[in-house]
């Protein structure tokens, strides 16, 4: 005697064809990638716009301390900067010329207090 049955033969060789259609499966894949990308593009905006913030108030910092010229400060993102991917900080002067003072990297953080005796003379 034998374990197989004659009348589930026909039902196995129906398992070889995909249980889905390739439209369904098509649909199902866009879903699952504008759903990641639903979740992961709030998180990406939201710590974008944390650095720049932090950037900013940085380099506001850095410009107080390093050139008392200077009318303001910009900061902007350069990926192929001389000291690796990050914020550019730079001194704007009364004629509208920036002076790069720091690259402060991707994400910045609060600038290191500055000895007496590190102050430019």
């Amino acid at each position: 005697m034998t374990d197989e049955r004659p009348d589930h033969d026909d039902a196995r060789h129906d398992d070889d064809r995909p249980v889905y259609g390739e439209r369904r499966r098509r649909v199902l894949r866009i879903t699952v990638l504008v759903a990641l990308a639903a979740l992961v593009l709030p998180l990406v905006l939201s710590v974008a716009g944390q650095a720049q913030s932090a950037a900013a108030r940085a380099c506001a910092v850095y410009v107080d301390r390093y050139d008392a010229d200077a009318v303001g400060s910009r900061v902007a993102l350069d990926l192929f900067a001389d000291g690796g991917p990050g914020w550019m900080c730079s001194a704007v002067s009364a004629g509208g010329v920036a002076t790069p003072l720091a690259n402060l990297g991707l994400l910045p953080s609060a600038p290191r207090p500055v000895d007496p005796e590190e102050l430019p003379a």
